[in-house]
Formats: structure tokens, C-alpha cells, sequence
């Protein structure tokens, strides 16, 4: 199963052709489940349009009304049994948006995150993340994904059994998915380097073992433009593969 992540920053700058980018780059290689922050109604209407996610993929969403003028989707191609969405506590009207899927006859959760912005945020980040892991109890199999804005001096707040995919797969390697050196357009949007890995995929359970992760929307948007990338973070592609059944 192939699962992706992306914010895709709700500035109007250059908008139109920043979502086209994103979902030009996940149509060269569709994941099964794919989930989004930061989408407005004109990024939604964007999404929505394209004929292979029409075609294939139920979709549910959160935008307007009490999350504010963005929010977050979620696409599959896997069989969903149930949606929800849950605020949390929050300064910014930030929650998350979880769905049951079918897979292999087996019950899997995929949660999709959006967590208060700054540094000064941290302690009601380590609120939000509580309250998402305690939502999952239940559940044997889960993958909680998004924008976390999570710094690396945060990664304690990762509590077990849930692991962080990426230096699991990848020791050693930063994994930032905002970076301006790389970024131009984060560069030129806030005059300040940043080296973050605020996008993650955290993964529980016995059914899924992870086998690849990568980066999405690090090149520019075309050559004629070459400071306008996709968005201001690079999205995230994980791929997971099933674990054969236990022996009875």
C-alpha cells in the first residue's frame, strides 16, 4: 500500500499551477492513499477536477466553516468502512481526519494530521499528539501522517508502538521537508532558512512493514519558473508492504 502526505500551502501565489505540479507529480505514480493540508476550496475544486481521481478515489474532506479557510483531504482507492473528523485543543482550529480502510480483509487506520505552527506551540503540540495516539488505542493497525510541526527536539513526543518511518528507513539523512536550500520559493516567502522535517508518517502495528520513503515537489514548478515549487514543503511517499498472516 502506497501512502502520501503533502501541505499544499494555501497562498494564492501562483496556486492554480502549484496544484497542477502536485497532482501531475502523484499521477506519475499514484499512491493508494494520499492526504493533503492547507486546502482551500480552490485547491479542493483542483484536486477534485482531475480525471484520475474522479475516477478512482473516494474522497473526504474538512474545509470552512469551524477549521478555518483551509483544511484537509483524503483520498483512497481502498475500500473505506468509516470517516472521521476530530478538532483538538488548539489556536489555530487544528484537528485530525482518520479512515477506516479494508485491506487484505484487514482493518487499517490512516489518519491524517495538521498541528499548531511555531516553536512556542510546543507544549500544545505535545496535547495534540496525546490526543491522537489515545483516539487510536483501539486500533492494532494505524498510520498517523501530515504536518506535524514537529522539531527534531520533539521526537520524544513519538511514543511507542508508533515509530517515525523515515529514520527508521533512512538513518542519517535530514529528511527535511521544508528547506531553503533547495526551496527557493520558502526562501523568497519568508527572507529565513529553515531545515525541517515537519512532515512525517508514523506507523503502528503488525500488518504493515515499510519499505520505501521518499520526497515529492522538490524541483521547481516548470523552467520558466525556476523559483516556484509545488509548495513550501516537499510532500512525502511512503510505501508499505503486507506482512504475511501469522501462523495459527
Amino acid at each position: 500500500m502506497s501512502i502520501s502526505t503533502f501541505n499544499v500551502w494555501f497562498d494564492p501565489f501562483f496556486s492554480d499551477r502549484r496544484y497542477q505540479a502536485i497532482a501531475d507529480l502523484l499521477a506519475a505514480d499514484p499512491p493508494d492513499v494520499m492526504v493533503f493540508q492547507e486546502v482551500t476550496d480552490v485547491a479542493h475544486e483542483n484536486f477534485l477536477a482531475q480525471r484520475w481521481i474522479r475516477e478512482h478515489y473516494l474522497s473526504a474532506s474538512v474545509i470552512g466553516a469551524g477549521v478555518g479557510t483551509y483544511g484537509m483531504l483524503l483520498l483512497s482507492r481502498v475500500p473505506v468502512s468509516a470517516v472521521r473528523y476530530t478538532g483538538l485543543p488548539s489556536d489555530a482550529r487544528r484537528g485530525f481526519l482518520r479512515a477506516a480502510l479494508l485491506v487484505n480483509n484487514a482493518r487499517t487506520v490512516v489518519c491524517s494530521v495538521h498541528l499548531d505552527s511555531g516553536k512556542r506551540s510546543a507544549p500544545l503540540r505535545e496535547r495534540q499528539l496525546g490526543r491522537i495516539f489515545r483516539a487510536l488505542d483501539a486500533d492494532s493497525d494505524a498510520v498517523v501522517l501530515g504536518d506535524f510541526n514537529m522539531r527534531d527536539r520533539e521526537n520524544h513526543l513519538i511514543e511507542r508502538p508508533f515509530r517515525d518511518v523515515w529514520p527508521t528507513l533512512r538513518p542519517g539523512e535530514d529528511g527535511y521537508t521544508e528547506d531553503t536550500s533547495i526551496n527557493d520559493m520558502r526562501y523568497d516567502n519568508t527572507g529565513k532558512n529553515r531545515h525541517v522535517r515537519f512532515d512525517r508518517v508514523l506507523l503502528k502495528g503488525q500488518q504493515w512493514r515499510p519499505e520505501s520513503i521518499t520526497l515529492l515537489g522538490t524541483e521547481p514548478i516548470s523552467p520558466e519558473h525556476p523559483r516556484v515549487f509545488p509548495s513550501d514543503h516537499f510532500g512525502v511517499r511512503c510505501l508499505l508492504s503486507a506482512r504475511p498472516p501469522a501462523d495459527p
